[in-house]
């Protein structure tokens, strides 16, 4: 009910007040990219100065022509304005402190033009390019991307082709819609959310980067619920952040979606019809190869001389065996799980309006399939984004959006447990099931039939928890709309009523409210799959959960805006207050048959056994007081202050702070200067260098996307063998935890030089994060708590980031610009709260600790290393034979000692793992930093080339110098079970002497030949073609039809690398520990996409 009346409120707001409004007369400004409509008011007073007259010439940068009725105006200032003649010249009044000139035309690129000594040239290049000034200067390094055209299916997608080394931005997956992590300026948090805040037309937003999916390898990613096409620009704001406060220490992004700029309708459709080709993917061993690696394999087992060989029917070879055909295949599964997918994009956007109001309506429809089988998603999106004149100087802005996404989902990529349960990814099973079975069964004919085959048992003698199951049944068993799947709704609306008391004041109120509903289902069929032992419950024969969730968001936002020009003083100052408050609940049944199970469709609270049940209710709030000033003298010196003054209900009640009315509130300050040397009188007026800005800058911001409820204690309920329920302590409140604290310097500067052929903008920051959330261990475990939240230990962040960008050929019909970004960064580890040892280098004297992330104890928290770090054991090759084994430790052999105090040997066809600390034994003493996932570089290489009305457009982007824990290749060439393996095990030692960096293989791996080594880590660098885009421009000459473009784009063409895996680019996790780690997510591969773009 609530919803439906929010919704006829903004109907009504929507539509009745701009029939109600009466018209205004309007004046439009054309600032070169868009059009913007003011109501046409009384002309105020203006001061008068005194003036000085600045003369020049306009001319054409191809054609060297003079240009006539080009608009001159003062910088910053529409009140001094002249229009050249038809030879191109002017002569233009402005005031005496005037420094700097702004010229703008229709069909070419803006410019600012220093006054210098009052005579100027001003050669215009043709708005074919990307632009390079604005009519304001801004002192912050904040990066800019205007969304022209875009075929994406992500936002994210965009800023990385875009933005290059502003925001670095590493693909989750290649499957459709499982978006990008995103780091801005390093990694400043270890256990905290490390993503930039999204700011959405001016409303922060709850992107639930923490919250978990039902799917393992999958993703909540609510920038999916944004149709790229109803993006205009992004905003990175990567220092200077203060008025976003505890909020802005990550960076932000800011998303403006399109408004109405036309009173004149326009009608705009695109079309996108396209395919992605399979992925590339490791070579796995066929039938042959597997069938002597499992009968090696079966050799090292422990107890197989209880039972008689005779008794594995896959090694019996008689063709006339009853088992013969089953187990006498060449069955390469992965095209089982794999195909060429199909897309499919079409949107429209329609805009205009009067001079009451103006608008823009979007409609967009995606069906994107993914290469692996039912994994696709749709989306259907609705924006309306309006502006309208109320009364007298009174208006508003409303906008409404709707967005509904479905998702066919499966797990996906290796689990980082393989004892929890039986595998479910198709696409990894679809790698380690065996080539020897097939997906179907044969009659008793021996002709293969439709019946889908069960789980395989060939090894299950040994054990029945190492049978996999059939991933052809389980994509086939597991697909159903209620089954397997992810559906997510969002409904936003927006209200801003502006009140304009004169030219310079005014208040406006931003109200927004958002709703985000999100249903998941989970399903592990029976047919086809492997039963699996819970403990407490035993075997079951499948597994249903449901995940519904519901979050509201509401956000106020009362702000006061004074401009005004004082002379040579320019003054915009800006204050308010910012409220929001979110308000999530889930509530996720689950539940299993131990007996009598089918793949029905299946209802938990009515057909399954053994029911549980979980939930969360969270609310959390924040206020924030805010003021900035923006100071500019004479174009010349600006000065950005700002300040926030923040709480949030994430705060402890006894967190550091200034109290006010018995709460704890934050100071973030910030500085921001800038000097635009070129427009000094005394600077030299060349072609050389048209424009150089120096800026520099301090400023603290935070990080509160903490646990909601850290500084409390709280318990959760639990069930007892699913029978009674009981209350359990779950986490032991911090009162003193708080944000984390981010103070950043940064000095740059932004030049344009060669006649504006040529632009540099570059940036070098230091960061440093303290306050960091870690776990800190109690001196004695609190009812089995062994740890709590808490603020301590700090982090450094050092970089810069450099962006070029450069038009080596302007030509009337021939044009070329290219580009490219780099950015680096150092990330170290400065301090922890805690005083734990851990071993490096062979001494215990490193402070810090491990985490077990896919592996155990294998990612490393240590002052002085970076974030992330990969921590193991290092290795020199493999012993070729017992001598060369007899050699290497101190007294020989080198060893390990077991679980019963035992030493075990290395011998011939082992790793031989590096004994750092000398001793002889392979311990825990001789683990050490093996990697780092941090790049040295990365960014993005962009070229556009122009040929009348063809554009060939190209960008790739690079990685360089960061390490890559290749967790699926550890599992493909472990060699300690019956999984099928890569054809890189066909090298696997064998005999004595035998020269490989393949060990033996050995059912269990008593010696740890597979353990977390230098083994499984890589060079992830790469260089990938990520974009190459041919359109062109049909001629048109009719009144109904304003434009035709005809485009075709390819993706992911090639991708230069030395790594192992299926793609070097991916994220296992938001997280800043679970970087650089592969667990074998769908690749990203070659798609083709071919599409029309119709302008009315």
């Amino acid at each position: 009910m609530k919803r439906n009346n929010i919704l006829c409120l903004s109907v009504v707001l929507a539509f009745g007040v701009s029939t109600a409004a009466f018209a205004q007369d309007d004046v439009t400004y054309d600032d070169g990219a868009e059009t913007t409509v003011v109501k046409k008011k009384a002309q105020a007073k203006r001061p008068t100065y005194p003036t000085k007259d600045v003369k020049g010439t306009v001319i054409d940068a191809v054609t060297k022509a003079p240009l006539a009725g080009i608009q001159i105006q003062t910088l910053n200032d529409r009140n001094y304005a002249a229009m050249t003649n038809e030879k191109g010249e002017f002569t233009i009044k402005v005031p005496t402190f005037a420094t700097a000139l702004y010229v703008h035309a229709p069909q070419y690129l803006s410019q600012q033009v220093a006054i210098g000594d009052g005579e100027v040239r001003v050669v215009l290049i043709a708005d074919k390019f990307k632009s390079m000034y604005e009519n304001t200067t801004d002192v912050t390094a904040s990066s800019k991307s205007t969304i022209r055209t875009t075929v994406s299916q992500t936002v994210e997608t965009d800023i990385e082709n875009n933005l290059g080394a502003d925001v670095h931005t590493v693909t989750r997956s290649g499957g459709p819609g499982y978006g990008a992590a995103m780091f801005v300026r390093g990694l400043s948090s270890l256990n905290a959310n490390a993503q930039p805040l999204i700011v959405v037309d001016g409303v922060v937003k709850d992107m639930q980067t923490t919250r978990n999916s039902l799917h393992y390898g999958d993703y909540n990613n609510l920038l999916l619920n944004i149709n790229p096409e109803d993006v205009e620009k992004v905003t990175v704001l990567k220092n200077g952040n203060a008025i976003y406060g505890a909020k802005g220490a990550n960076g932000v992004i800011l998303i403006e979606t399109k408004r109405g700029r036309s009173m004149a309708t326009r009608i705009d459709a695109n079309i996108g019809i396209g395919v992605t080709l399979e992925p590339t993917l490791p070579d796995m061993m066929n039938a042959s190869q597997y069938r002597l690696y499992a009968s090696e394999m079966l050799g090292t087992h422990p107890d197989i001389n209880k039972y008689d060989i005779d008794r594995f029917n896959f090694l019996n070879d008689d063709p006339n065996g009853y088992y013969y055909k089953t187990y006498h295949n060449d069955t390469d599964w992965t095209k089982e799980v794999y195909h060429t997918a199909l897309t499919e994009n079409f949107n429209i956007n329609v805009q205009g309006g009067d001079n009451v109001g103006m608008y823009n309506l979007s409609l967009g429809y995606t069906d994107g399939q993914s290469t692996a089988r039912e994994n696709g998603f749709n989306r259907l999106s609705v924006r309306f984004n309006t502006d309208i004149s109320v009364i007298g100087n009174l208006s508003t802005r409303f906008d409404m959006s709707f967005t509904k996404v479905n998702r066919d989902v499966f797990d996906n990529g290796a689990p980082e447990s393989f004892s929890a349960a039986p595998v479910s990814s198709p696409t990894f099973l679809g790698l380690i099931k065996a080539p020897i079975l097939n997906p179907y069964t044969y009659n008793q004919n021996g002709q293969l039939s439709s019946t889908l085959a069960e789980e395989d048992n060939f090894v299950s003698l040994l054990d029945n928890n190492l049978t996999l199951g059939n991933p052809t049944a389980l994509l086939e068993n597991g697909n159903a709309i209620n089954k397997n799947r992810v559906e997510n709704t969002e409904f936003n609306a927006i209200i801003a009523p502006k009140y304009q008391f004169n030219d310079h004041f005014y208040i406006q109120e931003t109200f927004s409210y958002g709703l985000n509903r999100n249903s998941q289902r989970y399903y592990r069929p029976t047919g086809g799959m492997p039963t699996f032992l819970i403990d407490g419950i035993g075997r079951v024969q499948n597994m249903a959960m449901s995940l519904f969730s519901k979050e509201t968001s509401v956000m106020s936002d009362t702000r006061l805006q004074f401009t005004k020009q004082l002379g040579a003083h320019f003054l915009d100052v800006y204050g308010g207050m910012r409220f929001t408050s979110f308000s999530f609940d889930n509530n996720q049944p689950q539940g299993q048959y131990a007996s009598a199970a089918n793949d029905k469709t299946p209802n938990i609270s009515k057909d399954m056994e053994f029911k549980e049940s979980y939930g969360v209710d969270d609310a959390w709030k924040n206020i924030s007081w805010y003021a900035n000033v923006d100071y500019n003298y004479r174009n010349l010196y600006f000065a950005q202050v700002a300040m926030s003054l923040e709480s949030s209900s994430r705060f402890g009640e006894n967190a550091s702070g200034l109290g006010l009315a018995g709460v704890k509130w934050a100071y973030f300050p910030s500085v921001q200067l800038g000097w635009a040397i070129s427009n000094e009188k005394w600077f030299p007026q060349t072609n050389a260098i048209n424009y150089l800005l120096l800026r520099a800058g301090y400023d603290i911001t935070g990080n509160d996307d903490i646990n909601n409820y850290a500084a409390r204690t709280s318990f959760s309920v639990v069930s007892y063998l699913n029978k009674s329920a009981a209350h359990l302590l779950d986490n032991i409140g911090n009162d003193e935890i708080t944000y984390e604290k981010t103070g950043q310097l940064n000095l740059g500067f932004k030049s344009f030089l060669l006649n504006n052929r040529l632009g540099i903008d570059f940036n070098y920051y230091m960061r440093h994060t303290t306050n960091l959330l870690t776990l800190k261990s109690f001196d004695n475990p609190v009812a089995g708590i062994n740890n709590y939240w808490s603020n301590g230990g700090s982090m450094d962040n050092n970089g810069f980031e450099v962006t070029l960008t450069a038009k080596p050929v302007v030509s009337k019909d021939f044009n070329i610009e290219v580009g490219a970004s780099v950015g680096h960064y150092t990330n170290k580890i400065k301090s922890l709260p805690n005083d734990d040892k851990i071993y490096l280098n062979g001494k215990k004297d490193a402070v810090g600790y491990t985490s077990s992330i896919y592996g155990t104890d294998n990612i490393a928290t240590i002052v002085g290393q970076a974030a992330g770090s990969f921590y193991g054991y290092k290795t020199a090759g493999v012993f070729a034979d017992d001598k060369e084994a007899a050699a290497a430790g101190k007294d020989g052999y080198l060893y390990l000692t077991d679980n019963t105090g035992a030493k075990q040997y290395f011998r011939a066809g082992d790793m031989h793992f590096v004994d750092i600390n000398g001793d002889g034994e392979i311990s825990e003493a001789d683990k050490t930093i093996i990697g780092n996932p941090n790049p040295d570089i990365y960014g993005n290489i962009f070229a556009s080339i122009m040929w009348k009305n063809f554009t060939l457009s190209l960008g790739f982007n690079y990685s360089l110098g960061n390490d890559v824990f290749n967790y699926s290749r550890s599992i493909l060439e472990g060699g300690n079970n019956f999984y099928n393996q890569t054809t890189a095990m066909t090298n696997r030692w064998r005999q004595e002497g035998q020269q490989t960096d393949i060990p033996r293989i050995s059912f269990d791996d008593a010696m740890g030949n597979s353990r977390f080594s230098d083994r499984w880590i890589e060079d992830g660098s790469y260089l990938r073609l990520k974009t190459l885009n041919l359109s062109y421009k049909v001629p048109v000459n009719s009144e109904w039809l304003q434009g035709l473009t005809i485009w075709a784009e390819a993706s992911n063409l090639f991708t230069l690398t030395h790594y192992l895996g299926s793609d070097p680019e991916f994220s296992a996790s938001n997280s800043v520990l679970y970087q650089g780690i592969d667990p074998g997510n769908i690749a990203l591969s070659r798609a083709f996409t071919f599409g029309l773009k119709i302008n009315l």
